[in-house]
């Protein structure tokens, strides 16, 4: 694939076509070739459909001609679906031609043998010179279902009672052809309407992140739904994700797969911390894109993103059929942090007036249909965050689920904002209605619950904007030179305004003393060099000595140990460092992913930090506002904030040091494989770097 970003995806001549030529045309709608004619015809395009064949003739009705060289010149858009040694002579007549955009359904390239990557590459290096755009190879194509088009060979439109989905505000891409063709499938089942569908194939050209960026530009498309595996172009891909959020368009993402951090890390316990799909999930976070971790919570969290409302409050209120469905409900949102406050006095008052119901608190047990209307009018009227009613089966009951439905439009009228879902089994035909309407549907309480919360929890992030980076100096150039040792580690903190505890580097017992002396109070002692990054394996760390004759003696025990435990080693000496007492010691790592650069961990440090594997990520540069959410979503956060009646740490100069770190980290990456500080110290009054690790390119 072509590196760089692109000017132009070109995938307006697909989505908005005026004219479309399928060159492998076939009278048979069976064949891959003919059933992209059938479904054009079946769709009602509009534009100019150009059929090739070398048999010409009659085509499903339709005339065609025998050669491309037949063909009018400008045509926005050709289907290709030939055998691939075919392939690359039709690239050639198309652009003679001056088609504006190929997309090649052929397989039997990059992914069938090396042969087929020399034609594939071959192919996407002429495309490019000539200055059009492809799809593919080994692409199902696509779907405009705003321009009555298609350009695929899906059979979506073949399902038992079912048919095209209806024109809708949700495109998918999708890096595979038959998960994205599924999602249409179960999206369209699920009452949602769709604009357009596209998968990428091998991506010799137009890619997932050209995909992206376009969808996030189309006034159709509203929500967009993603099935990713792997990318290339990071820059491309960070920026089309940021434009969507710019643009107000939520992307909702399936990955599936990883990437491998750099293999340099190893030797930091960063490395052992930070996985391959870390880099993503940091990505994701840093650009708002909503991640789903099956099919089925990706299409929860489609359907409800595309009712165009989003819960304003951690408050729900709830009305069923069913106590059982009400307890499934509370237990869910009381697991997700949410409330289910009790109605008002009065509200409860003309609830249970004339009625025998169970309860009229929160969840509302209305037991019967009935009095399902009261139960939703008063609930919304209330101002929950969200309002849910769960009539489960009773759903796919024609009589009650068509008065429920009129009541419901009469609702949304009077509350067009808020967010109400329905937790029922309901046919196609009320899903579709429901949808138009707004109003989230899913089968299952507490997938209904958890896809509200998303919603309330990610509105924020969505929208959220760029803040300020720390302040940090340029690293002379003559630091980042030299061993990969504890004090090259500290310069760059030092440099980047990290506090960094003072060490003087001894080479004596006699010399531990006197530096010990100065310093003053007890001091630690550790083994400097560059091979053992983790010094307390080998018994290179001595801890809160107090005396000369400790000190002494320290010295000997750890110079013993690395001759005894560590004997390739290389010993540059011992570091002497001041006690530095309390607090409570967390850790900074820095690894660079393969594919996006330099990732930024915090934890909880010490000894202790592969067993707790308590962290939290985010990809570099940040500032101080994204490090205290960092610090914020470890599950120990109340260690730093004071617990069981202890000082709590500066958690400003806490984040501060986290933000410098990812700046550095940032700047660096083509020099920093990876970077540690295992600890730094949170204390009351500040934030120190007791010890730091750095493995270089």
């Amino acid at each position: 694939m072509s590196g760089g970003n692109k000017v132009s995806s070109g995938l307006g001549h697909f989505f908005n076509a005026r004219s479309l030529a399928i060159i492998g045309a076939s009278a048979d709608p069976r064949k891959l070739g003919g059933r992209a004619v059938a479904q054009n015809i079946d769709l009602g395009y509009a534009g100019e459909l150009y059929l090739v064949n070398p048999g010409g003739g009659l085509i499903q009705g339709r005339e065609s001609v025998t050669s491309i060289d037949d063909l009018p010149e400008g045509i926005d858009c050709a289907l290709i679906v030939l055998p691939a040694k075919h392939v690359e002579a039709a690239i050639e007549a198309c652009i003679a031609k001056r088609v504006s955009l190929l997309i090649v359904l052929s397989s039997g390239f990059a992914e069938h043998s090396p042969q087929g990557r020399a034609a594939q590459e071959r192919m996407a290096a002429r495309v490019r010179e000539a200055g059009l755009r492809m799809v593919g190879p080994n692409s199902m194509g696509g779907l405009s279902i705003r321009n009555r088009m298609s350009a695929t060979f899906t059979s979506i439109a073949d399902h038992q009672g079912r048919g095209w989905p209806r024109l809708g505000h949700v495109s998918i891409a999708s890096q595979s052809g038959f998960v994205g063709s599924h999602l249409m499938a179960l999206l369209r089942d699920r009452g949602v309407g769709l604009a357009h569908w596209i998968a990428t194939g091998n991506q010799a050209d137009v890619d997932l992140s050209d995909c992206i960026a376009w969808l996030a530009e189309d006034e159709q498309t509203r929500v967009i739904a993603v099935y990713l595996e792997g990318v290339e172009r990071a820059q491309a891909f960070r920026d089309a994700l940021e434009l969507a959020r710019a643009k107000g368009k939520p992307v909702v993402m399936l990955k599936a797969g990883t990437t491998a951090a750099g293999e340099k890390a190893v030797a930091s316990h960063t490395a052992s911390l930070v996985g391959g799909n870390d880099a993503f999930e940091a990505i994701f976070r840093h650009h708002g894109v909503f991640t789903a971790q099956s099919i089925e919570e990706l299409v929860d969290l489609v359907a409800a993103l595309d009712t165009g409302r989003s819960p304003g409050a951690k408050t729900l209120g709830v009305a069923t059929v069913s106590g059982g469905l009400g307890i499934l409900i509370a237990d869910e949102a009381a697991r997700n942090g949410w409330t289910l406050p009790e109605l008002s006095p009065a509200s409860q008052q003309a609830l249970k007036a004339g009625r025998d119901l169970t309860t009229a608190l929160n969840p509302v047990d209305i037991g019967n249909l009935d009095q399902m209307n009261d139960a939703a009018r008063l609930l919304l009227d209330e101002g929950f965050g969200a309002t849910l009613l769960a009539i489960g089966h009773f759903g796919l009951i024609a009589k009650p689920a068509t008065q429920l439905r009129a009541h419901l439009a009469a609702h949304r009228a009077a509350h067009p904002v808020h967010f109400i879902g329905m937790v029922a089994s309901l046919s196609f035909e009320e899903k579709d209605e429901l949808q138009r309407l707004g109003i989230f549907t899913c089968e299952e309480p507490t997938r209904a619950v958890r896809t509200i919360a998303r919603l309330q929890a990610q509105a924020a992030s969505v929208h959220r904007c760029a803040e300020a980076l720390p302040d940090v100096a340029t690293i002379d150039a003559a630091l980042l030179r030299g061993p990969d040792d504890e004090i090259k580690a500290r310069r760059l903190l030092r440099a980047s305004g990290v506090d960094v505890a003072e060490e003087v580097r001894v080479t004596t017992a006699q010399e531990a003393a006197e530096a010990a002396r100065r310093l003053g109070g007890p001091v630690a002692l550790k083994a400097a060099s560059e091979d053992i990054p983790h010094k307390t394996e080998v018994g290179g760390v001595l801890l809160n000595l107090a005396t000369s004759a400790e000190v002494e003696a320290g010295f000997a025990t750890i110079t013993g140990n690395i001759a005894r435990n560590a004997p390739q080693a290389r010993l540059d000496g011992v570091l002497v460092s001041p006690m530095v007492q309390g607090g409570v010691e967390m850790i900074v790592g820095v690894v660079n992913d393969a594919v996006f650069g330099p990732l930024v961990m915090v934890g909880f440090g010490g000894i202790f930090v592969e067993a707790l594997r308590d962290t939290a990520i985010r990809i570099a540069p940040f500032g101080q506002d994204a490090a205290l959410e960092m610090l914020h979503e470890l599950r120990g956060f109340s260690l730093l904030n004071g617990a069981r009646g202890s000082r709590p740490a500066d958690l400003q100069a806490l984040a501060q040091a986290i933000a410098r770190v990812s700046v550095l980290a940032f700047r660096h990456g083509r020099e920093i494989a990876s970077l540690e500080i295992n600890p730094l110290l949170a204390l009351p009054d500040r934030a120190v770097a007791l010890d730091g690790l750095i493995v270089s390119k």
